[in-house]
């Protein structure tokens, strides 16, 4: 038979299962199966060891470049299911991954990829389905308008019910005027909320992302969402729907503007903490006599006023940070973690939540498989790309320092705020002291 297509095989020694699957067999096996469909000898990726990634990362790689045409992407040709990965949960995302981006899945041991998934989430451990027994009780409960967890502020719980809170659902109702109507941004009405004396739940200060927070949730709607369930006019709502996509829409507009804002106006964006609190230092401009003007302040200061430290000039802090970059004796540590970042641990836990609920509700007839890849497909991608190696920076720290040093007042904001990421783990400003933790 004339072979009609290339193929590719995915191949990782497994050595826990009894009958063993070690690589001889499996090569056997998905050469024979591409025999057997026409394929031609395929290219086989192989992991080095049991653990590997990389021969896997590499059939991705290869069948992206097809993306665009997925009918055009080679064939896959796996041994069985189980070589994808140590848990049902894995081997499910770098299933569904693979079948959202080639045309066909080939299982050496004849079973489809539809048959496949369900039959390994079926045989899932106990305690992985012990997890899911418990999430469908909660949303089974949610499907019942019974409120699980914290009620959002504005409500109280009255019977398992969401109820409009007296005083609360006063304030939620005046966040959105403000903001709608009166085109207030989150820093002055949070700024607001303090100086009348308003609180948090917690009875802490307003920021600008607690206001935030109330003004994207669309609970103030009527509508009630939790572990993916969706009840819409489940309790007494306090905003009507067309406010709530007007907010939606205005804070989407901002956002935008403000991401661009901060590229090219702040070049210190994320890098400075306020050394009396501890708190990030945001960007602000203000319009003076002599142009526009650049200063940086402690956020507690601006949104709180819980902090007494005043704003430096852009100019100033970017000149001791000059000269603390050139001092080759200082003692340099690097964080850990950049300040205000998102935790990548919390965010996978998050993605498998969504990717198990998904995986549930394909099960219970929710969903259909091309249902299934279609909404998760996105998921499985990112939980891919958190595997990948992180690959050394194309400007390490010392080509950075030694640039900035070297060309500082001929390099244009956007440049020299990409050095300034590249060589500055963060900076500390106590007044005009400025205190540099250089990466290295």
């Amino acid at each position: 038979m004339e072979p009609h297509a290339a193929a590719m095989a995915y191949v990782r020694p497994i050595e826990d299962l009894d009958p063993p699957l070690d690589a001889t067999i499996q090569r056997t096996a998905v050469r024979a199966c591409a025999r057997g469909e026409g394929f031609g000898t395929p290219e086989i990726f192989e992991e080095a060891t049991a653990t590997g990634c990389f021969a896997f990362l590499h059939v991705v790689a290869e069948i992206s470049a097809a993306e665009a045409d997925r009918d055009a992407a080679p064939p896959v040709i796996i041994a069985t299911m189980h070589v994808l990965g140590d848990s049902a949960l894995e081997r499910a995302r770098r299933l569904l991954l693979l079948d959202h981006l080639t045309a066909r899945i080939v299982f050496a041991d004849g079973r489809s990829p539809e048959a496949a998934l369900a039959r390994e989430w079926d045989a899932r451990p106990d305690d992985e389905r012990r997890r899911d027994r418990a999430r469908e009780s909660m949303r089974a409960k949610a499907l019942r308008g019974l409120v699980l967890g914290r009620p959002p502020y504005g409500y109280v719980v009255e019977d398992r019910a969401l109820v409009p809170h007296p005083r609360e659902s006063q304030v939620v109702k005046e966040m959105f005027r403000a903001y709608v109507d009166e085109g207030e941004g989150l820093r002055r009405i949070a700024a607001r909320l303090n100086r009348d004396g308003v609180r948090t739940r917690l009875g802490r200060a307003w920021t600008p992302g607690s206001v935030r927070t109330v003004l994207k949730n669309p609970a103030y709607t009527g509508l009630y969402r939790r572990l993916g369930v969706v009840v819409p006019a489940s309790h007494p709502a306090l905003i009507d729907r067309a406010t709530f996509n007007a907010t939606q829409r205005r804070m989407g507009e901002r956002r935008t503007s403000r991401t661009e804002q901060e590229r090219h106006d702040y070049p210190l964006h994320g890098l400075l903490r306020c050394g009396r609190c501890g708190s990030p230092m945001i960007g602000e401009r203000r319009q003076t006599q002599s142009g526009l003007a650049v200063s940086y302040r402690c956020e507690n200061a601006t949104a709180r006023g819980t902090c007494r430290a005043r704003g430096v000039r852009s100019e100033v802090l970017e000149a001791a940070i000059r000269d603390e970059l050139g001092r080759s004796d200082h003692h340099h540590p690097v964080a850990a973690r950049a300040k205000g970042r998102p935790d990548p641990d919390a965010r996978r836990s998050r993605l498998e939540r969504r990717l198990a609920e998904g995986i549930e509700r394909w099960v219970a007839g929710e969903w259909r498989y091309y249902e299934l890849r279609q909404r998760l497909a996105p998921v499985a991608r990112e939980l891919h790309e958190m595997d990948r190696p992180v690959e050394a920076e194309a400007t390490d720290a010392e080509t950075a320092r030694t640039r900035l040093l070297a060309e500082w007042d001929a390099l244009d904001e956007p440049e020299r705020a990409q050095l300034l990421q590249a060589v500055m783990a963060e900076a500390v400003v106590e007044g005009k002291t400025v205190r540099v933790t250089r990466r290295r």
